[in-house]
């Protein structure tokens, strides 16, 4: 019987020593893995490619800037009569009711304007928390600063669960609300942006998510004509999402927006709403039209064939014909 005293102490150190190379050559890999993906999430920042961009649509439109103490709010106005306000689409800028905007403005004073961490508005307020309470404040001082006490409002995806959530609060200051493919149910959102609310991933995924083969693809997949996604869209749509302060709000936005508060008052909110649904969303299923539908004491449901997440990008011309009949009553 061979005793451990009998071993060479040369093998039996051997295991233990290659049991540490194998550890040191691990912490190698790992540990500058760690850092890297650690400074891309808090250290690194893309460029601001989309500040060089000029856009032909805003130089048609006209940029017009409303100053408070929370933002510089970047707006564009159009018409006379009642007022309409549209809330750009979380994520993008006023681009987002280009085709709305000449075919509201027959009849009303059109207001597009990108709320903070949206589009073209610039932050100035530094503990912005950019949950629901901040973002209704932010719509309730927009409206103060361009003078409109009443008014009909719509929003799509985040900016619908916005709007509804001002609705809400402030149902004195809404005429009509209209929510097209709206957020605002407390239901989880798809893998991707639940993804989003992981501290870390979050950040990363957002900051890699500037490019515009990236954008491209985002709004390819949210609209059923992709046509419609020319060259000049892409460009209006990319650039703002380049911008620091907003690649920043949109992970924040993800974790911080509690829409179980917007579904616990959906059966006491009296506005008037219109839930305006594209039947081929993949991002917020048309499921959820229909218990918006039966939330909201007083709604009108109409779902559209053919559309996505977008419709007023992807179907503009049932989405106008809808919009004008609701907001003919706005006043």
């Amino acid at each position: 019987m061979t005793r451990l005293d009998d071993i060479p102490r040369t093998s039996a150190r051997q295991p233990v020593r290659k049991g540490r190379r194998r550890l040191r050559r691990s912490a190698a890999v790992i540990v500058p893995l760690v850092a890297a993906v650690l400074f891309g999430a808090y250290g690194w920042q893309p460029p601001e490619d989309g500040r060089a961009f000029r856009s032909p649509y805003l130089a048609q439109a006209g940029s017009r800037y409303a100053e408070t103490p929370i933002a510089r709010f970047h707006y564009v106005k159009a018409g006379s009569g009642s007022p309409v306000i549209l809330l750009s689409p979380g994520g993008t800028s006023v681009i987002g009711w280009k085709e709305q905007v000449p075919v509201l403005a027959r009849d009303h004073t059109v207001y597009v304007v990108d709320l903070p961490g949206q589009g073209y508005t610039r932050l100035k307020d530094p503990a912005f928390a950019f949950d629901l309470d901040a973002m209704t404040t932010a719509v309730g001082a927009f409206m103060d600063a361009v003078g409109v006490r009443r008014a009909a409002l719509a929003g799509n995806s985040w900016s619908g669960g916005w709007a509804l959530a001002f609705a809400q609060r402030h149902p004195d200051r809404v005429t009509r609300l209209a929510l097209l493919d709206a957020t605002g149910l407390d239901l989880p959102g798809t893998w991707m942006w639940e993804s989003l609310k992981i501290p870390v991933v979050g950040e990363l995924a957002v900051k890699l998510s500037t490019g515009k083969s990236t954008v491209r693809g985002m709004a390819e997949g949210m609209m059923v004509n992709k046509q419609r996604v020319t060259d000049q869209l892409l460009d209006e749509w990319w650039a703002p999402m380049t911008f620091h302060d907003n690649i920043r709000a949109t992970y924040l936005l993800e974790r911080r927006l509690d829409w179980a508060q917007t579904e616990r008052a959906l059966p006491t909110t009296r506005t008037p709403a219109l839930v305006l649904w594209g039947r081929q969303d993949t991002v917020q299923p048309v499921e959820r039209a229909h218990r918006f539908a039966e939330l909201l004491p007083d709604a009108r449901l109409q779902i559209l064939d053919g559309c996505g997440h977008v419709p007023q990008l992807d179907c503009p011309e049932p989405v106008n014909r809808h919009l004008q009949s609701f907001f003919a009553d706005s006043r």
